[in-house]
């Protein structure tokens, strides 16, 4: 396992919304340990929404996904949080091989603050945002008062106008 800093000695802090997502090796038992291991490395988890069973999306052919949002408080900027995530999934055995194929864990960074980030490596809010219904019904459960900063809608109306028909069951 990797080293981190300790989270408690840099000041600055920011509100961002990480989705984690998992269909292989007991999904469930993968997303509470993330979700232990940003707690440690990322920030303060300020919220979790409930687990949900989700289609997958993209790739159809696979076994269903477990996902849950996790709103935390982090003293990382955009960029370092997202190698935090990638190096926390790469500690749980992430293997990339199929673009939105099967995982054992998927930690993707949906929101921070308002912010509009276009990087090569990040563009948040999440570029699928609007168009999944997994990652909005989450968001709506941990960050009610959250807006598109391009959109303008918060997640209730961005959902009411997804296309997606997926299904979301909450467990």
């Amino acid at each position: 396992m990797g080293v981190f800093p300790q989270v408690s000695r840099l000041s600055h802090t920011a509100k961002a919304v990480v989705l984690l997502g998992a269909n292989l090796n007991r999904p469930e038992q993968q997303i509470r340990q993330a979700i232990q291991m940003l707690s440690t490395s990322c920030g303060q988890i300020v919220r979790c929404s409930s687990m949900y069973r989700s289609s997958p999306w993209g790739i159809v052919e696979q076994d269903y996904f477990l996902n849950r949002a996790v709103l935390i408080r982090t003293p990382w900027p955009p960029l370092a949080l997202l190698k935090r995530l990638q190096q926390i999934e790469q500690q749980m055995g992430r293997i990339r091989e199929i673009r939105m194929g099967p995982r054992v864990i998927d930690l993707d960074i949906l929101v921070y603050g308002n912010r509009i980030i276009k990087h090569p490596a990040l563009q948040v809010p999440h570029r699928f945002l609007p168009e999944r219904r997994f990652a909005l019904i989450p968001l709506m459960e941990v960050w009610s008062g959250w807006k598109h900063p391009e959109l303008g809608g918060s997640a209730a109306q961005l959902l009411s106008i997804c296309k997606d028909q997926g299904k979301v069951i909450r467990l």
